[in-house]
């Protein structure tokens, strides 16, 4: 089900500046979506500095269960500590940065959802995981550039095939993009009604009087249109 789509947003703010700025002028949606992405962004970082902090189910993306992993030597990462790694054959969009340093990942673990994820550290503390008895066979996660690692004491993470992950994302049109190549700006966006409205809020009060010049509206309708944006969405 679709809760809010970027569509909606985007006629939402142009909405509050024609009422705000008594304007007709046109303005490029492509615009009004980065401010859209960099004010998301923005608040949730600011929201995830807060210790133990819920995240809302609805923020969080699913890239799914089928992202491969290939074998790499751990001689390249400076880790000495195991032969070899596995890493995401695909890079994975950044998550939101918090306290920790290893991002806003809900879940990295097997494709099977119903098992236990991998327990994430940074790749600063990857060397100094598995050691003991009991945990010998426990697979653990960190990122590295744009890839997921996966390392073990045992070597037992070389089972794996594929990693299934969820997070919280700072770009979540290319996390959706990730996920289903069909996705559209019709298609629902990750965000939450207490966002929306602090979101609407910074773009109302910070972004809409850096729009009080705009190019000439080549479509004479009175209506919030360009030429330049079209209702196309770019890919």
């Amino acid at each position: 089900m679709i809760t809010t789509s970027l569509n909606d947003l985007v006629f939402e703010l142009l909405e509050l500046r024609r009422a705000q700025l008594k304007k007709t002028d046109p303005i490029d949606r492509r615009l009004v979506i980065d401010w859209i992405q960099s004010q998301r962004s923005r608040l949730l970082e600011q929201q995830f500095r807060k210790p133990f902090r819920n995240i809302d189910e609805n923020l969080i993306q699913d890239l799914g269960a089928d992202i491969a992993l290939e074998q790499v030597s751990a001689n390249e990462l400076d880790i000495v500590d195991y032969k070899y790694l596995l890493r995401t054959t695909e890079e994975i969009p950044m998550t939101i940065e918090r306290p920790g340093g290893t991002g806003t990942f809900t879940r990295i673990g097997p494709p099977d959802k119903s098992l236990p994820g991998h327990e994430i550290v940074t790749y600063g503390y990857s060397p100094f995981v598995g050691n003991g008895h009991f945990n010998r066979n426990s697979i653990y996660a960190f990122r590295l550039g744009g890839y997921i690692y996966l390392t073990s004491g045992s070597g037992f993470h070389l089972t794996q095939e594929y990693v299934h992950i969820r997070g919280v994302f700072q770009d979540a049109i290319a996390a959706a993009l990730f996920a289903d190549a069909t996705w559209t700006y019709a298609d629902n966006y990750p965000i939450n009604k207490n966002l929306i409205d602090q979101l609407k809020s910074l773009i109302v009060n910070e972004k809409f009087n850096l729009t009080l010049v705009q190019a000439e509206d080549k479509i004479d309708d009175a209506s919030d249109q360009s030429t330049a944006n079209a209702n196309v969405q770019e890919r």
